[in-house]
């Protein structure tokens, strides 16, 4: 009897429940960046069954495998040491750019970094201001809960806060839909979310391409994935798929392997 309790304990610290089928539920929670990843793995990763939930963003990749409310955590920045010394595990797995977009109706292609920063923090308010047309200038960001708005904001924005009038979004991909929407739209996002529209386009900054990963385009962040502790049974059975020839393929969708 000792034997099968020490067994239960071990599983439920895991949180990774298995069905009457055998196979074993990996529950992930944090970064909808991260999440988009977990979707592709989930449609060809045979050894679990993947769940996924986005609403606490990168926030949530950090508290939950250590409240152990969840199999995997997702973050899409750096994490904090508090974190680290709690116990919690981090897992690079693939580099992610951030990038400003625009819809495909707006002529715009190119700005420079400082050109972002006087839009984003409400300075420049039409685009005619910037070389374009004379079209008001609406800025769209995300929650403060994603990983994304303090990434942009440290490389782009710097010292400056965003501005008051910016429209806040969530969840992220919705950033995507009210820029295709409205012409004289701004917004930053992961590429991964606009990488399948051609309803956005990607800028152009200080003459570094988002999508030729090859570039020295100024805006790139690490994602993780989190465990409490390190990985063991159906997680590290996923981890080490995530390194073989076809998890960096389904990295390569949307990322790039940090490997």
């Amino acid at each position: 009897m000792r034997t099968i309790g020490k067994v239960l304990v071990l599983f439920l610290m895991m949180n990774v429940p298995t069905f009457a089928t055998g196979n074993p539920v990996i529950n992930y929670e944090g970064s909808s960046t991260v999440g988009l990843f977990m979707k592709d793995a989930s449609e060809v990763y045979k050894g679990a069954i993947i769940k996924r939930s986005v609403l606490t963003e990168s926030n949530g990749g950090e508290i939950c495998p250590l409240a152990m409310t969840c199999s995997i955590g997702g973050v899409a920045r750096d994490i904090h040491p508090i974190f680290i010394n709690r116990g919690l595990y981090p897992f690079p797995f693939a580099y992610d750019v951030l990038t400003a977009i625009v819809s495909s109706e707006n002529p715009m292609k190119e700005l420079t970094s400082n050109q972002l920063k006087g839009i984003f923090s409400g300075k420049i308010k039409n685009w005619k201001e910037v070389g374009g047309e004379d079209w008001p200038i609406t800025v769209y960001i995300v929650g403060k809960e994603s990983a994304s708005r303090d990434v942009f904001k440290k490389y782009i924005l710097k010292d400056s806060e965003y501005g008051m009038n910016s429209q806040v979004i969530r969840p992220d991909w919705r950033v995507v839909l009210h820029v295709n929407l409205d012409k004289g739209g701004i917004g930053h996002v992961s590429y991964a979310f606009a990488a399948g529209s051609d309803q956005v386009r990607p800028l152009i900054i200080d003459g570094q391409n988002p999508i030729d990963y090859q570039s020295g385009y100024p805006i790139r962040r690490v994602l993780y994935l989190t465990t409490h502790g390190p990985p063991q049974g159906a997680v590290k059975d996923f981890f080490d798929w995530i390194l073989s020839d076809e998890g960096t393929e389904v990295i390569k969708k949307r990322f790039v392997p940090f490997r």
